[in-house]
């Protein structure tokens, strides 16, 4: 585990290093990135954590001090979702959703573990988010103060299932532009961020009332190894790819 280290740090261990590297973020995603490792064989490449997204950007741009081995950066899209990375950025591979945990849910097959009443109360706590989310998004668009980190857990009413009212009160809420919010119903598996989708899902899938609980450790497993979606599949074919070259 590489997460204390500074960026000079990361940058002293690549010099010395003669192994192919996968550059990833490497906090809460490092299960995930762990699996691949495991997938793809430790002989042909190390999966290298960062520590985070700020200094796996910051290697990046310093990468011309580790000429002599073959670096391959992967990082989540975080709100580069919402208008495309930049182009000096373009060496990078970027999750297809907002994060890694996108790309595992895409499909939605994971929803397949709801029973009937639980399906109509994941679509009523994921309505209503979805309407918080949209404004989130679009003050990010018009460049207002946004925050994507706000977890369904602390924000839907444990009763009513939905938004609470005095915290949108609290963040002065008005409903986003149409077309903010049809593209997020018809895309929330890409556009939400990860962590919160799984969130909304574990918060009625660990219930007390019911006789199997699913972590969300547990459904990210699920997701990887019995139902992977295409865009991980896209993922995973693409780090194969450049490591290959």
């Amino acid at each position: 585990m590489n997460l204390d280290l500074t960026v000079d740090e990361i940058i002293e261990t690549l010099k010395r290093s003669s192994l192919t590297t996968v550059l990833v973020e490497g906090k809460d995603d490092i299960i995930i990135y762990r699996w691949i490792e495991s997938e793809i064989g430790i002989v042909n490449a190390n999966f290298f954590p960062c520590g985070g997204r700020d200094k796996l950007l910051q290697v990046f741009e310093r990468r011309a001090e580790f000429p002599n081995i073959k670096a391959i950066f992967v990082a989540d899209k975080d709100a580069y979702v919402y208008i495309n990375p930049p182009e000096n950025l373009s060496e990078i591979i970027w999750t297809n959703g907002y994060s890694i945990e996108n790309d595992l849910y895409f499909g939605r097959n994971i929803e397949a573990l709801l029973d009937n009443d639980e399906k109509l109360i994941f679509a009523k706590s994921l309505n209503s988010f979805i309407e918080y989310y949209a404004f989130e998004i679009q003050n990010y668009l018009e460049g207002r103060k946004f925050c994507f980190r706000n977890h369904p857990q602390q924000l839907i009413c444990e009763i009513q299932n939905e938004v609470k009212q005095e915290f949108l009160e609290s963040i002065n809420f008005f409903s986003a532009n149409d077309q903010i919010k049809e593209n997020l119903r018809n895309n929330y598996d890409i556009l939400i961020r990860g962590k919160s989708l799984f969130a909304l899902l574990t918060r009625i899938l660990s219930r007390q009332n019911r006789i199997i609980k699913h972590s969300k450790m547990s459904l990210l497993e699920h997701c990887y190894r019995t139902h992977r979606s295409e865009k991980f599949i896209d993922l995973i074919n693409e780090i194969n790819h450049k490591i290959s070259a």
